[in-house]
Order: structure tokens, then C-alpha cells, then sequence
């Protein structure tokens, strides 16, 4: 798998916006995929928080991992976020989280973050697994999640 920032992938904004849209919609009710695509294609930077990274296998879209200033409005002091890591069914298991997990701690150290946040309902195994720890463990828009940050060597 390679991973290349989704700003030189466009084709993919959509296909990524509706698999977005589809694993997390719960967190924005009321929110269109129409809205959800804006909201994607307004955070593809290179350098800069926003950013979106994607895996590609072949030609084919894998997952995405995003580096977002603010990801949780119950912390609006906590900054930046890793976000929307996501991996189809077909490709998980095979390290490639990891990976796009991985390259957006890069980019945001690059960026001088002394730390990454990043809220999970599902998946704290795998980040505690990766060095994250859990700050708190909350209801969050009636879902409950666990609050994680990781230190990054700057």
C-alpha cells in the first residue's frame, strides 16, 4: 500500500466521503453526504493542519487518516486531532491502520505538535497497542468513546 495525501487523489474525495459518511454519520445526525464530501474536500492540505492522507493498493482507495485542529467540541483546547482513520473490511488486519496511523503522527510532528488527540468508540485496542493512552472515557453526542492522546518525539 502507498500512502499519498488525498489532495493528489481528487477521483477519491467522493468514493471516501460516502465511506466517511457511512462509518461515522451517527456522530452528525442530520448531516447530507453532499455536506460530508464539502467538509472532506475542504480539509485536503499538504503541510498543514488540515490534511488527509489515503492508502492506495494498485488504483484501488484502502483507507484514510486525517490531521484536523479540532475533532471534539468537549476540547476545543486540545489540538491537533488524528481523525478519520478508517480501512475497508477487505484490507484490515493487514497493518495498513497502522501505516496511515503512523504517517499522520509524522506530518503532525513535522508540524511541531508536541502531542496528537484523537477519540475512538471502537478501536482503543488498537491505539493503546500503538502507544496511545486514554485520557477519559465519555459520553459523546450519546455514544460512548474513549479520549486518547500520544506523545510525539519532536
Amino acid at each position: 500500500m502507498r500512502i499519498e495525501h488525498l489532495t493528489n487523489q481528487e477521483p477519491l474525495i467522493c468514493e471516501l466521503a460516502q465511506l466517511h459518511f457511512n462509518e461515522w454519520g451517527r456522530f452528525r445526525p442530520g448531516e447530507t453526504i453532499e455536506a460530508r464530501t464539502a467538509r472532506l474536500r475542504a480539509c485536503c492540505g499538504i503541510g498543514s493542519i488540515p490534511t488527509v492522507v489515503v492508502g492506495i493498493l494498485g488504483s484501488e482507495l484502502c483507507g484514510s487518516a486525517m490531521l484536523v485542529a479540532q475533532d471534539m467540541d468537549a476540547h476545543p483546547e486540545l489540538t491537533p486531532w488524528l481523525a478519520g482513520v478508517y480501512v475497508k473490511p477487505q484490507y484490515r488486519r493487514h497493518g495498513f491502520a497502522s501505516a496511515l496511523i503512523a504517517r499522520i503522527a509524522e506530518e503532525a510532528r513535522a508540524l511541531g505538535a508536541p502531542q496528537l488527540y484523537l477519540y475512538t468508540d471502537r478501536s482503543e485496542l488498537l491505539y493503546a497497542r500503538l502507544g496511545w493512552s486514554v485520557l477519559e472515557r465519555r459520553l459523546y453526542k450519546g455514544i460512548g468513546v474513549s479520549v486518547m492522546s500520544k506523545e510525539l518525539s519532536v
